[in-house]
Order: C-alpha cells, then structure tokens, then sequence
C-alpha cells in the first residue's frame, strides 16, 4: 500500500511540474520573450511561487539567501532569486587571497613613524583577518580598525606636542642665557646658579626623557663649565667658540661617513644592487610576509655563462662593465617589492613576487630577450652575453633554505646542458 502512495505523490508532482512549465511558456509568449534558459528559469521560479509546491532547488536557493551579507542581500532584484542572480553576485566577492595581500600593506600604512607602542597591537589584528579573511567587513572587525585608527592619530598628535613643547623648553633655557653671557657679559656665579636650578626643576613628558635627559644632562654639565671659566677672557671664549665650530663640522663629517658606510654595506659598489649582507635581512623580511599572508614569490638564480673568458680575453675592466650592465638590466625589471642582489661574483638572484605564475615566465622571457638580443658594448668591443639560470617557487618546499638549493641546483643542470637556458622547479625551460 505504501508503495503506491508513493508512486501517487510522485506523479502528483510530475503533474504540478508540467502544469507549471506550461504556465511559464504561456506567461513568456505572452510577454512577447524568448524562451531562452535565462528568461525561462526566472519565469518558471514566478509561477512556482504562486502554488504550494516545494522543490528541493528553491530550498537551497532559500538557504543560499539567508547567508549572503547585508549588502549582497540588497542587490537583489526581486524576491524571486534564481541560480543565475545569485553567481552574478556571489561572482564580485573579494577573494580570501586578496585580502591578505590588502593587510600585508595594511599594517605598514597604518603603523606610525612616531609611536612605536601600537605595532604589536597593529600586526595582531591583522593576523587575525588573515587567518579568517571573512571577517574584515564585520561590524565588529570594523570597530576595532577604527579604534587602532584614532588611537594611533591620538597618540601620534601627544608625542608629537610634547616633544615639541620639551624642545621648546630647553632651546629657550640656553638660548636665554647665551644671549645674556656673550652680548651682555653681566653673568654671575648667582645667575648661573640659578639657571642651573631652573634646569633640574624641569619637567620633561615622559615620551622625551629618553631623547633629552640625556640633552639636559649635558647642558648642565656644560653650564658647570662655565661656572669655572668666568674668569677668563673674552679672547678665550671666542677660542672656544672657535673650536665649538670645528668640533661640530668634524661630527657632520664623520655623520655623512658613516652614512656612506652603511650604503656601501647594503649597496654593491660595482653593480649597485643589494649585496648578499642586505640581500639576507631582506629575504627575513620576505619570509615574514610568506608566513604570514601567505604571499607568492619565485627565487631565480642568475649565473653569466663563460664569464671568466670575458676576463681573459678583454680585462677585468670590461668585465665589470659586464656585470654592472646585467644588474642594470635586471634592476630594471624588477618592480617596487621585488628584490634583485649580487650575491657573489658573476652570480645574482632576484626574488619576484606574483600572483599568477604566467608573470614570472613572462618575466624570465623578457629578461633572457634584452640579454639574448643585445650586444654589451665596453669601449669599441661588442660581446655576446649569455646567462643560465635555475627558478623555484617558493609555494613548493617547506623552506627558504629547500627553495635556493633547488634553485641552485637547476642552474647547475642549466650549464651542464650547454648553458644559455631557463629551467623552473616544474620541468619547463624558458
């Protein structure tokens, strides 16, 4: 008995769908519309609506709906959704991918140069977002980007006040009192004594007592000094002004030396690329974001072919016109973000960042065709240069350590197989 009712139900319901579609085709011809797939199935849902017929694809529709946000709910057409509506919306959703590349530049956009208290806090949020990307556009979420937002703004505008006014504070103290002792020469043991109370009695922010206690310090030991040398001419004060003078040309100098000296440490001197020092602190950095945000990028390792016979054959000085033309080129076409370094003679490595892998070999090709098509010019010599070269991704080995020796491991196979080649961690050569 149970059976039949089943087979009854079953052709009830055939009955219900026929009568349905035909109503559909009758309401399209009478609209004078096609009865093309897209027209049909928004029609056919109207007139199921109209009937207490229940499919199990409007319950899913239903079900779909309920767990779109407030604002994919309000692009909506119509009460009546189809399958079709729905991809076209779902279809613009920000992928999770994106969103952690947005929060890899997030953090560094919002962090202050000023307070460097909220950094932590700051990086947290972040990874936070990126471990479940769904949640940026939560109310929630939103509120507390705000708050980091106006308290970094806050925090910045009291460093910044209250270092102003403690600077202010202590350029007036000892503007005053040299005024007074050199123009008018009228100090005493008493004033300086005074001054010096008045000193100690400031009170510095507590952002600004490790920038200028030390600032105070030495105008009180300075003003001590002075104490002791009241009695000595106006023709040593001036000498001692003299050699004030000096002393302060000989600190910009060794300020501007040890300036050049820390850009010659991150900066080959030849190629004028990273050297393999800075080229490492990069590289942490690098693998930071990876960890983290889960970014893409690709480690290829650059070897000139016969360098050593370029040596040979036209000097060493036309040899590093060599190199400095390669790295040149390289640096050229290396985007913002993208590292290119020296990292030991003839060798360099750069690392490339992507999304999709199509851009690392349209990379590789451009490179090898400038080099490849090309003369580099030294003087009146005209030389081919060629180059080899091994490329992982970094996605593919569970270390930055596995990823340079497989790529150094493929530019050894690049040479043993007559040089001149590109070959990727998946088997192609460029």
């Amino acid at each position: 008995m149970l059976y039949f009712k089943k087979i009854a139900l079953k052709y009830r319901i055939m009955n219900d769908i026929i009568n349905i579609i035909s109503l559909t085709l009758d309401s399209l011809n009478k609209q004078k519309k096609i009865a093309n797939p897209t027209n049909f199935e928004t029609e056919f849902y109207k007139q199921l609506q109209k009937t207490d017929l229940i499919l199990e694809e409007t319950e899913e529709i239903k079900e779909i709906v309920s767990k779109l946000s407030t604002t994919e709910k309000k692009q909506l057409t119509s009460d009546i959704t189809t399958f079709r509506e729905l991809s076209l919306i779902l279809s613009q959703r920000v992928s999770n991918q994106t969103i952690r590349e947005f929060l890899k530049d997030f953090s560094y956009f919002i962090s202050s140069s000023i307070d460097k208290t909220m950094k932590e806090d700051i990086d947290k949020v972040c990874l936070d977002i990126a471990k479940n990307p769904e949640t940026l556009m939560d109310s929630e979420v939103l509120r507390e980007l705000r708050k980091l937002t106006d308290r970094r703004i806050n925090n910045d505008k009291k460093l910044f006040k209250e270092k102003t006014s403690d600077v202010k504070k202590l350029i007036g103290f000892l503007g005053e009192y040299i005024n007074k002792f050199l123009v008018n020469h009228t100090s005493t043991y008493s004033d300086i004594s005074k001054l010096k109370e008045e000193i100690y009695s400031l009170e510095l922010s507590e952002s600004s007592l490790k920038d200028l206690e030390q600032i105070k310090s030495d105008l009180i030991s300075s003003i001590d000094k002075f104490e002791t040398s009241l009695v000595k001419t106006e023709k040593n004060i001036i000498k001692n002004q003299l050699e004030c003078n000096n002393l302060y040309e000989q600190i910009e100098e060794l300020q501007h030396n040890l300036d050049k000296a820390e850009e010659e440490k991150s900066i080959d001197f030849l190629t004028n690329v990273l050297t393999r020092r800075a080229y490492a602190v990069e590289i942490e950095r690098l693998e930071n974001e990876f960890k983290i945000y889960d970014s893409n990028y690709a480690l290829v390792f650059y070897d000139i072919d016969h360098f050593k016979e370029i040596n040979d054959m036209h000097g060493h000085d036309c040899g590093d016109s060599v190199l400095s033309t390669f790295a040149q080129i390289l640096k050229n076409l290396t985007r913002t973000g993208d590292i290119i370094a020296r990292y030991g003679g003839e060798e360099f490595i750069s690392i490339v960042n992507y999304k999709n892998k199509m851009e690392i070999k349209n990379y590789l090709r451009r490179v090898k065709n400038i080099i490849s098509n090309n003369r580099f010019v030294y003087n009146d010599i005209k030389i081919n240069v060629k180059f080899s070269a091994g490329v992982a991704y970094r996605k593919n080995y569970n270390s930055y350590e596995e990823t340079i020796k497989k790529a150094d491991e493929l530019l050894y196979t690049a040479k043993s197989k007559g040089r001149n080649k590109i070959i990727i961690d998946n088997g192609e050569e460029v």
